[in-house]
């Protein structure tokens, strides 16, 4: 994937979830926003809203592009950087997690426009710096392309005197049970954030609403959008394959990266992962191919080069940008990784051969 505004937003945009069922758990601190009826049917308005967001975003990212500061001293770029995502994320929570539904949810009221300043982490806390009144101006114009209208201020002067902006009203005529829906997933994200679930709000993920489980079967299905039908094929028997030979799975939102953690009795084996800026991986923790040197022979070269360069800290040991190297060999999971299905499922079952030997023999001690 590109490390484009572009390609971020449609990174988010494929993990929405595409089928939110009719019926899913809420918390009872939702239940001073509205019915369980209003609020599920403002989830689906907010999705739908959200996918109008990106999709401008994808149009006309090129015009809110940040690209990643150079470091000096000729070093490697940092992170991705796209502030004006962030601040326009930042907007729609604070209007959400702030502003109080009227007019039978019609519209959002807020007191004025100071709240909005306010930059709210992946986590939903809140940061020491806050969005400036021009980038402000900015993010609430891109807003109105989206649909949204805001009455209180004039976006179209050429600089709106933000200082006669004493109340601010809210509103989405195409559906205004987004404005609902805007409102839960702004407190989810504010207040009922767990570690592991990042970005929920960006992600429309109704999930957080609930008991605040991270549901990784469900997780999964978003993540497979992200592949081919080929590749997604190949993911999900794989992922079968070593849940049925006893492996857990936990699944985990780490700022961008979605991660499927597969192990035995907590150590660590194998992982998908998927990234704006990585794209989508099989890390692989091996740590024993010296015992099965033999059937390592076998595989395409690529792979033996790959084994055979080994893997660690890419900064200390090669120079180059963090990639994740410390969490395993690096496999990508495009339409290549089917091919060499046969050798990845060989490589697994070794090392979780060595892993079940090693947890037998502690036992018996």
């Amino acid at each position: 994937m590109q490390r484009t505004l572009s390609g971020t937003t449609l990174y988010f945009k494929t993990l929405m979830p595409e089928d939110i069922p009719g019926i899913y758990p809420l918390k009872p601190a939702l239940k001073s926003i509205g019915d369980d009826e209003s609020i599920r049917s403002g989830v689906l308005a907010f999705r739908d809203f959200l996918r109008v967001f990106y999709d401008r975003l994808i149009a006309d990212g090129g015009l809110y592009d940040k690209p990643p500061k150079q470091p000096e001293s000729g070093g490697h770029p940092g992170p991705p950087n796209y502030p004006f995502l962030t601040n326009a994320k930042s907007v729609l929570v604070n209007i959400g997690y702030h502003g109080e539904l009227a007019g039978n949810g019609a519209s959002l009221s807020l007191g004025g426009w100071q709240p909005l300043t306010s930059i709210i982490s992946s986590e939903g806390r809140y940061l020491k710096a806050k969005i400036s009144v021009p980038k402000l101006i900015e993010a609430l114009r891109f807003l109105t392309y989206c649909g949204v209208c805001f009455e209180g201020i004039d976006l179209d002067a050429g600089k709106p005197g933000m200082s006669n902006v004493t109340s601010l009203n809210v509103s989405y005529p195409d559906n205004p049970a987004m404005l609902t829906g805007l409102k839960v997933m702004s407190v989810a994200q504010k207040d009922f954030h767990v570690r592991g679930n990042d970005y929920a709000f960006l992600r429309c993920d109704y999930r957080a609403l609930g008991d605040g489980d991270i549901d990784a079967d469900s997780l999964f299905d978003d993540f497979g959008r992200l592949l081919s039908v080929k590749t997604r094929a190949f993911a999900s028997g794989l992922r079968r394959r070593y849940l049925d030979r006893g492996l857990t799975c936990r699944a985990e939102m780490r700022g961008m990266c979605l991660r499927f953690i597969f192990s035995l009795k907590n150590k660590e084996l194998w992982t998908f992962s998927a990234s704006p800026d990585g794209g989508c991986l099989i890390y692989i923790k091996a740590q024993n191919t010296r015992l099965y040197d033999g059937e390592i022979e076998s595989f395409p070269p690529p792979l033996r080069e790959l084994i055979a360069k080994g893997y660690g800290c890419e900064r200390k040991r090669f120079g180059e940008p963090c990639q994740k190297g410390c969490h395993g060999f690096k496999v990508p999971l495009d339409d290549s990784a089917p091919d060499i299905s046969r050798y990845i499922e060989i490589w697994l079952d070794k090392e979780l051969e060595c892993l079940q030997r090693r947890s037998r023999t502690k036992a018996a001690e």
